[in-house]
């Protein structure tokens, strides 16, 4: 019996893992480097060679993440994002001003962000659906309403950038995500900045 529940416990994990954002990292959180692995966690113990760094938002303009090796001294590496998680290894960036996300990775001893792609951001968000900027027309966007309670993602595929943007009323269940938005009725959903050039999404 024993050993059914923890089978049992681990294909729920399992199955959550798929879509929960395991592994956040906020300010103070600090977050681990393995050279030889080329990975990234927020557990301590997860390799022998980490390097440890710890993130601070800068409350500067856009809030951007700056990340320590001593939190006395210059930064390391600087990020275009407010918040950043762990999935499967890899440091995401959520970069909000912009709608779009990339990865942190090493190249040559530094540390630069990739941007990420449609069908990679649909990886690391398997139920949520994807709406392009570049898919409105004079700022407006139909879709129809869910069988279920859905999510979506706003993706800027254009030069456009979307600081202080947001939903009115606010998306509660993704702070830190700027564009993630849920759909469970019919409506519209208001994006825009503070009221200004409005992006319209009407669920019919």
């Amino acid at each position: 019996m024993k050993k059914l529940l923890i089978i049992f416990g681990l294909l729920i994990a399992s199955s959550l893992s798929a879509n929960a954002i395991v592994e956040e990292v906020l300010d103070g959180t600090q977050v681990h480097y393995s050279p030889s692995k080329h990975a990234w966690s927020v557990v301590r113990s997860a390799f022998d060679d980490k390097i440890t760094y710890t993130k601070k938002t800068n409350p500067g303009t856009g809030s951007y993440s700056e990340y320590y090796l001593d939190v006395n001294k210059e930064p390391e590496f600087m990020l275009g994002s407010n918040y950043e998680f762990v999935r499967n290894g890899r440091l995401i960036a959520v970069v909000n001003q912009n709608l779009k996300f990339a990865e942190v990775i090493n190249e040559d001893g530094k540390f630069k962000t990739k941007e990420l792609n449609e069908r990679e951001i649909k990886k690391l968000f398997p139920d949520t659906k994807i709406i392009k900027i570049s898919s409105f027309k004079n700022n407006e966007i139909k879709i129809r309403k869910p069988r279920k309670v859905q999510k979506y993602i706003l993706l800027n595929d254009t030069d456009k950038n979307f600081h202080k943007y947001s939903f009115n009323p606010p998306e509660t269940d993704s702070p830190y995500i700027k564009g993630m938005f849920k759909v469970s009725d019919k409506g519209t959903k208001y994006f825009s900045h503070y009221g200004n050039d409005v992006y319209k999404i009407i669920v019919k």
